[in-house]
């Protein structure tokens, strides 16, 4: 099955993107005095940029960013046998820092999300804390459906009965032990298409990443029966936990208990995978692939992307012969099937494939044609 690596799919509303879509999340919201006063530099003026001496959140908000994902993390259902406590890492809340300095409404920076997991957030108005967006993302459980071990053979379903469930699985994959989150204040900040005045942005970066194409976001059991060695058994509120005297760490080297990149070899170029090889746990990583959404032939882009962030999603086979519309040329009418209008576009074939979705700002037209064997309306 193909995977896109390259071809752009833009629609009315969506586009298909060659970089990995990991997550983001809209909160609406009405009065942010009590927030932003937080984030005013020494004049009482809003900071448009930090120094870079200045932390990037401020601290009651970075704990209790922190002290929700262990909560929820701890609480996943069915139970974590090898769910790990969740530590704050400056070099990732640096990294999230400067990504949210650019008030970009999207994934990045393009060369760190191999290595990186990422959630955002944004709203305006109403007072409401960064751990509204937290526990928004958590809230996707409700969409998600755990794979058991005995449903992966070899790989793992993705099953999300929502728009999108990869904020969830990226706050609770078992091995991102590590977060770093920034708070801006970004002013006319694009938002879908909609220019927002004065917007408050969350980012928040994970490591090691999470969202792995074909495994479950940990390994069911009872609650700290399988952590890494490295914790030396120590449980803390149903997480693996490592009594090291601080809560904040600095990065370090990932090793083979960890789903994630491993360190480049000597003189490469950049990360890479390494084999999986006997020593290693039944949830490694052998695959660069994100989760994506198995949809059907028919599945609309308005059923998966209606109000939100679209996501990856997995074609199948033979959809060249589906009946089900495609409107648009390059760009595509929200009620084009999914699957069609990749066809169409060119980033997948007949023979199915993985492609990712965004949304784009609405067109006042769209143009049919005849292209890859698939005729489109106008």
């Amino acid at each position: 099955m193909g995977h896109l690596t390259s071809a752009l799919l833009r629609g009315l509303s969506l586009l298909l993107v060659t970089r990995s879509v990991f997550a983001m999340v809209l909160f609406n919201a009405t009065d942010l005095g009590i927030l932003l006063e937080k984030y005013l530099d020494d004049d009482g003026d809003w900071m448009v940029e930090r120094q870079r001496s200045k932390r990037a959140i401020a601290a009651s908000d970075m704990q209790a960013i922190l002290n929700l994902h262990n909560k929820l993390r701890g609480q996943v259902y069915p139970p974590a046998s090898n769910m790990e406590y969740m530590v704050w890492d400056t070099e990732l809340e640096r990294s999230a820092q400067e990504w949210a300095e650019t008030c970009l409404w999207e994934h990045g920076p393009a060369g760190l999300l191999p290595q990186i997991g990422q959630n955002l957030g944004v709203h305006w108005g109403r007072y409401g804390p960064p751990t509204s967006h937290v526990q928004a993302w958590y809230d996707e459980v409700k969409d998600y459906s755990f794979p058991y071990p005995q449903e992966c053979n070899p790989h793992c379903p993705f099953r999300c009965s929502g728009p999108v469930c990869t904020h969830y699985t990226q706050l609770v994959w078992a091995t991102s032990s590590r977060i770093g989150c920034a708070i801006n204040v970004c002013y006319n900040m694009n938002v879908w298409g909609q220019i927002w005045a004065k917007a408050v942005y969350l980012v928040c970066n994970y490591s090691p990443k999470g969202n792995w194409w074909g495994y479950a976001p940990y390994k069911h059991g009872t609650p700290c029966s399988a952590c890494p060695p490295s914790y030396g058994g120590m449980c803390r509120e149903n997480l693996c936990y490592k009594d090291d005297g601080t809560n904040t760490q600095s990065p370090r080297e990932e090793t083979d208990e960890r789903n994630s990149i491993e360190p480049a070899a000597p003189h490469s170029p950049g990360p890479s995978l390494q084999a999986p090889s006997p020593t290693r746990l039944p949830n490694a990583v052998v695959s660069k692939e994100q989760m994506s959404q198995i949809v059907t032939c028919d599945t609309k882009l308005r059923d998966q992307c209606k109000g939100t962030t679209c996501n990856r999603y997995e074609c199948p086979a033979g959809c060249l012969d589906s009946m089900a519309k495609v409107v648009g040329t390059v760009y595509y009418d929200m009620q084009s099937s999914i699957c069609r209008a990749g066809i169409h576009y060119g980033v997948i074939d007949n023979d199915g494939g993985w492609m990712d979705v965004t949304r784009q700002s609405r067109k006042d037209f769209f143009i049919k044609s005849y292209k890859n064997g698939l005729q489109s309306l106008g």
